[in-house]
């Protein structure tokens, strides 16, 4: 590892994921010094799948990762299902595009455009101590090395302990999230497509089947945390086997986790003294589809804005106080709920063409409907 022990960083990122890194490429734009700390080893080995939307793709391929570096495999269309997986509909539309990769894969290519870019990386470093002083920030990883910086962006997950050391509370601690559970399968068969299971009663759930190659990856979203049941989810992945919608042998167990899916609406403030709170550890991630790689990103890329004026303003902290209604311009209507009640909606999403599509539309693109 390189010596940090004279370097006086422009910003230090805590957090190498989506939002971390397009926070650092942001940054390095403005010729920042940039030095990202990262808890997870420099080979990433997550098989996980996950989806992008159009303006995802669009994102990374603007930092210089294009399919071919991100292995991944281009999708159209979604097929709407209803919760009880009796009708279902094909939506296709030019825009409906997207990407199904493998996080592993694509963090690996994150990896080469920061390397590329110059940025600074402590890799398989946790940070043990962090100091937010009248003049700059002082970080202490639990290796030992000592960093410091002007300012420090936050983006080290749902749960994040930074944020903790930064008196900024993070979305896995907001009083109530959504929750999430997911299952992996290993289909005999390989494909590659987006299934999407739209419901509308109490618990506001949304179920995604994710295929690529053999591996399927179900999340099931449920909103009110207080209705979400193991048992029910079992007798959901019954009835998607009946239906077909997901096949083969389980691959480990269901993991149910908190989600920031929408949170960032409800987060009292992103901003801290020197520190900016991005990604899933702001609560960046759409309410309805449950996709947080395209809001992390942007949160990001809006956060090293706000980070490259505050370093040239007057006063830094005034600033960086601006980086809540610029984020809310950007993203709020992405990250939100729908304004429609779904329930008096779904008869109406089998049957017309025009609200298929709006649902779908809604779903990918974030779009009102």
């Amino acid at each position: 590892m390189a010596s940090h022990s004279n370097i006086v960083y422009d910003v230090a990122i805590v957090g190498a994921g989506p939002a971390g890194c397009a926070a650092a490429v942001g940054c390095r734009a403005h010729d920042a010094r940039v030095v990202v700390i990262e808890a997870a080893p420099a080979k990433p080995t997550d098989e996980t799948i996950a989806w992008i939307g159009a303006a995802g793709v669009d994102f990374v391929n603007q930092c210089g990762i294009d399919a071919k570096a991100a292995k991944a495999t281009p999708f159209q269309g979604v097929r709407l299902h209803s919760w009880d997986l009796k009708r279902r509909v094909d939506v296709d539309d030019e825009e409906l595009t997207g990407w199904l990769v493998q996080r592993g894969t694509i963090q690996r290519a994150w990896q080469r455009v920061l390397a590329k870019a110059g940025v600074a990386a402590c890799y398989g470093e946790r940070l043990a101590a962090l100091r937010l002083g009248e003049d700059e920030v002082e970080l202490r990883l639990a290796g030992g090395t000592a960093l410091r910086a002007r300012l420090v962006i936050i983006a080290d997950g749902t749960d994040s302990e930074t944020a903790k050391l930064a008196n900024l509370v993070a979305a896995g601690d907001a009083i109530r999230h959504p929750v999430c559970v997911q299952m992996t399968f290993e289909a005999e068969r390989a494909g590659a497509g987006l299934d999407v299971v739209v419901g509308g009663g109490r618990g506001a759930q949304m179920a995604t089947v994710a295929r690529l190659g053999k591996t399927v990856r179900l999340s099931v979203l449920n909103r009110d945390p207080v209705g979400s049941d193991p048992a029910e989810f079992e007798r959901f992945v019954e009835a998607a086997r009946a239906a077909e919608l997901v096949s083969g042998r389980a691959v480990g167990q269901a993991v149910t986790r908190a989600s920031p899916a929408g949170v960032a609406l409800d987060v009292e403030s992103h901003v801290g003294k020197r520190s900016l709170l991005i990604g899933d550890a702001g609560g960046f991630v759409a309410a309805f589809s449950n996709e947080g790689i395209y809001p992390a990103m942007r949160s990001g890329s809006i956060a090293a804005e706000t980070a490259m004026r505050a370093l040239g303003a007057a006063v830094m902290q005034d600033e960086l106080a601006t980086f809540g209604a610029a984020w809310r311009t950007e993203l709020a209507d992405y990250i939100r709920m729908p304004n429609t009640d779904l329930s008096l909606l779904m008869p109406l999403v089998f049957n017309n063409p025009r609200m298929s599509l709006r649902v779908a539309r809604a779903f990918l693109l974030g779009q009102k409907f």
